[in-house]
């Protein structure tokens, strides 16, 4: 059984449309795991669905476009009602208020890095769009950042499962994307703990003056 080939299979029967349906899916359903089907995108193009220039372009436009219109959707709604629908859409995707807001205080210390490294972590990715509206980031700084970022999360993923399918034939997709994301969730899970202990260090010294 392999979901995410039989979902991959319909993305194939639309062609471009199904890669560009994708990409701005995965930003609109939490549910759905991005570098699961990115993985099975790339698995495909090993079987000539498509080739993987056009796999990481299609995904990547789609992905743009979606965080784009969030960006462009709060910085209409305003700052009040943007911050009651950051924590809203935070919540639905396991992050508590606590962290959102401390994410919107280390994004206002870096805006162009964190704009490119930010959809590089799964969860963070999805909300970045909405923050960086709140913060005032400019269009141009925030869409040069976003596309970067997803180039180098789609690629990276679509490549993944390109020569994995490559050195292991066969290779189920599904399973496959489970090992990826508990590796993922490893990295993250490092991260946040180096993050508060140089946190807790820089009070320290604070402390100390």
């Amino acid at each position: 059984m392999d979901p995410l080939a039989d979902l991959v299979d319909w993305i194939a029967l639309c062609g471009l449309v199904g890669l560009l349906s994708i990409g701005l899916a995965e930003r609109f359903v939490p549910a759905l795991p991005s570098h699961g089907v990115l993985v099975a995108i790339g698995i495909a193009a090993k079987d000539d669905a498509w080739s993987v220039q056009a796999a990481v372009a299609g995904t990547a436009a789609g992905s743009f476009a979606g965080a784009l219109a969030l960006y462009l959707l709060i910085r209409a709604l305003g700052e009040q009602k943007s911050v009651a629908l950051l924590h809203v859409v935070g919540g639905r995707i396991g992050l508590s208020g606590r962290r959102i807001d401390r994410t919107l205080a280390s994004l206002r210390a870096r805006e162009q890095a964190i704009t490119i490294t930010s959809q590089l972590v799964p969860t963070i990715r999805l909300i970045f769009p909405l923050a960086a509206a709140l913060l005032g980031t400019g269009a141009l700084r925030f869409a040069f950042g976003l596309g970067v970022g997803i180039l180098l999360w789609n690629g990276l993923f679509i490549a993944a499962g390109y020569f994995a399918v490559m050195a292991l034939p066969g290779l189920n997709s599904s399973a496959f994307a489970l090992k990826i994301l508990a590796l993922l969730v490893l990295v993250e899970i490092m991260a946040e703990i180096l993050f508060r202990l140089r946190s807790s260090m820089r009070r320290r010294r604070e402390t100390m003056r």
